[in-house]
């Protein structure tokens, strides 16, 4: 219900000459320009929506492209993608946004993640710049496939965003499906340069995750939109999960290593997982459309004797749609790492 509602919400409505109107979910009128050839987004997760939808309609990036969450290879990029400019985000963790610069990119429109925790900050300095923007959900798992029709409309690609919502639509219901009648997995999610940095159990952070038959450890309320709440270890210790999920390679390096760690049992058993990275993160930091890719990875590891795709084959069906690149067997072996 709750999509139907957002479906019948959106609509293109005829305008005058060169432009168009477009109701968006919130039912707010966005006048936009009949042709769309510039735009921002207001957050990571948006950037990265338009990324895949038409990434020559990028004006810039919230944060560096290469970063200890994104691996952002070139060869799996679009060559202008690198070059963008860093306008900035308004979300703490990396460059503050001036509205100033914003302006001065000449966005026609901008996309603003309508379930953000700070969407009113967002809306109001959105308001100030008098830039269209169009509120787009995105937080759930099941957001995706309407967030790419409400984007790919937005952006004058409804039939791209067709194609990839439809695609999303099958993912998710397989994966939702396939690990529906298995006990939850116990995870914890370590970040931080010790691991010792992680997410409560309702944060969007480890929404994939969470959606991929996995209960996370760390039950808490989220404090902020950065997340990374600090434990100790001996919280962790008492945890004791079944599986450990990482964000960056030293710190999978480190922890497989320390023998301090090694008394959990994930570590003991080898569930220990270092969340895939190209070009960009499958799961979280930020949230992107990778996560289509992501629950099925990470439903693998969480049930591996129920949930079995060919995550080789399915990787690279992902790049080819998603990304525009095909990739060799080497560079899917590569990209999914050595224990995949």
């Amino acid at each position: 219900m709750k999509l139907l509602s957002f479906v019948l919400a959106f609509s293109l409505i005829g305008g005058s000459a060169g432009a168009k109107t477009l109701t968006d979910i919130e039912k707010r009128k966005v006048d936009l320009p009949e042709r769309v050839d510039r735009v921002f987004g207001s957050s990571p997760p948006m950037t990265y929506l338009i990324y895949t939808l038409d990434s020559s309609k990028m004006i810039g990036l919230n944060f560096d492209a290469r970063n200890g969450n994104n691996g952002a290879d070139p060869k799996l990029l679009d060559k202008t993608f690198l070059s963008l400019p860093v306008i900035g985000s308004f979300h703490g963790g990396g460059q503050g946004i001036n509205l100033e610069t914003l302006i001065a990119k000449k966005p026609q429109m901008a996309l603003v993640w309508q379930d953000d925790m700070m969407v009113q900050n967002v809306r109001r300095e959105m308001d100030k710049s008098k830039i269209p923007y169009v509120m787009i959900p995105f937080r759930e798992i099941t957001d995706m496939p309407l967030a790419l029709r409400l984007s790919g409309d937005a952006l004058g690609v409804s039939e791209r965003g067709e194609k990839l919502a439809r695609y999303a639509e099958k993912i998710i219901s397989e994966v939702r499906t396939g690990v529906r009648k298995a006990p939850k997995t116990r995870y914890y999610y370590a970040e931080g340069l010790d691991g010792l940095s992680t997410e409560c159990d309702q944060s969007f952070h480890v929404e994939a995750l969470n959606f991929s038959g996995g209960e996370n450890v760390h039950q808490c309320r989220q404090k902020g939109v950065l997340g990374l709440e600090k434990v100790s270890f001996e919280t962790v210790l008492a945890y004791d999960p079944d599986v450990i999920f990482v964000q960056s390679r030293s710190l999978f390096n480190d922890l497989t290593e320390d023998p301090i760690w090694k008394n959990l049992r994930a570590v003991k058993n080898g569930r220990i997982h270092l969340v895939p990275a190209q070009p960009f993160n499958w799961v979280d930091r930020p949230p992107s459309f990778m996560r289509v890719l992501g629950i099925q990875w990470a439903a693998s590891k969480l049930h591996p004797t129920v949930y079995k795709p060919d995550l080789a084959k399915r990787t690279r069906e992902f790049f080819d749609l998603f990304l525009r690149v095909k990739i060799s067997d080497t560079q899917t072996k590569t990209i999914l790492g050595d224990k995949q």
